[in-house]
């Protein structure tokens, strides 16, 4: 008996506790608050070569009076206070609301279920800058591993080498090149045929003329040559002299299909005569563009002075 009776008066707590949260509930959204709420700012009505900057004004506090079922509305969604860029003053950067010339019109915004009492600030600053558009050079991040026995031996081929990007133009001063995203090739043993997607800046409201670049490059297969090439001296004037040794052998790579072109008048290595030094610095001055990855046997030749 004792269980029931303490059930029946655990019914009758609950019933009045739920009650009482009823009564005080309808209670508040009868009767009239003054809140503090947090409004988003958004600027409308901005002219079309205009952008406004992220370290303008995002948020501002208002003090609102009203029912509580007419509050409600703000804490169950993100409020935002729209305010006309035409009705602001205008200075070489910013768009100024100053409250003792705009309160007026933002509390005629509201309707007749709210009062606007306050905003927590005398102004609010929106800053903008022009639209501009910029040329700005492409960096590409390319790796390409080859396979062994094979290399390019000619330039890619790039779909652009520069960009046009549109934004603020204190933004554009910044930029100084558009990067591609790093791309790594593995293992190649054919020609390459690739797009490669750009990054845009870390800064918003900048627009890419374009998204990617296509990448072509025509991958050979080699072999590895060599060839003795005289060595010439110049720079000499009436001085006497000899020097060793008279030719170096170079080693490089050449694509097979060139392989039957290569021609030994085609490289050229010289000195500058200095009778100063003991040893010359060979150079080499050309060579048939198909070879690559070109060695020299001795990277010096003796000079001897003769009297």
């Amino acid at each position: 008996m004792k269980i029931f009776k303490t059930r029946g008066k655990l019914k009758v707590f609950l019933l009045f506790l739920l009650f009482s949260v009823i009564s005080s509930f309808v209670g508040k959204l009868i009767t009239s608050h003054e809140k503090d709420i947090l409004f988003r700012l958004i600027i409308s009505d901005v002219p079309e070569n205009n952008i406004i900057y992220d370290e303008s004004h995002e948020y501002v506090k208002l003090k609102i009076k009203g029912y509580g079922f007419n509050l409600a509305k703000f804490y169950f969604s993100k409020p935002e206070l729209i305010i006309s860029a035409n009705k602001l003053n205008k200075t070489d950067n910013k768009f100024i609301w100053e409250k003792n010339k705009n309160f007026d019109e933002i509390k005629s915004s509201f309707d007749g279920s709210v009062d606007l009492l306050d905003i927590n600030a005398d102004s609010i600053l929106f800053y903008f800058d022009e639209y501009a558009t910029a040329r700005k050079r492409i960096k590409t991040n390319l790796e390409i591993n080859y396979a062994p026995g094979f290399d390019s031996f000619k330039k890619p081929i790039i779909s652009n080498d520069s960009i046009k990007i549109l934004g603020p133009k204190e933004l554009l001063n910044k930029i100084k090149y558009i990067e591609t995203e790093i791309t790594k090739l593995e293992n190649i043993n054919s020609d390459i045929a690739t797009d490669i997607s750009l990054i845009n800046p870390d800064y918003k409201n900048i627009i890419l003329d374009f998204e990617s670049i296509n990448f072509k490059l025509d991958v050979d297969q080699f072999v590895e040559e060599s060839i003795s090439v005289p060595v010439n001296v110049v720079g000499s004037k009436d001085v006497k002299f000899t020097y060793f040794p008279k030719e170096l052998n170079l080693k490089f790579f050449v694509n097979i299909n060139d392989f039957k072109s290569l021609d030994s008048n085609e490289f050229k290595i010289e000195c500058i005569f200095d009778e100063n030094n003991n040893y010359l610095t060979p150079q080499i001055i050309t060579a048939p563009k198909f070879v690559k990855n070109i060695r020299m046997s001795s990277n010096q030749i003796e000079l001897v002075i003769l009297e």
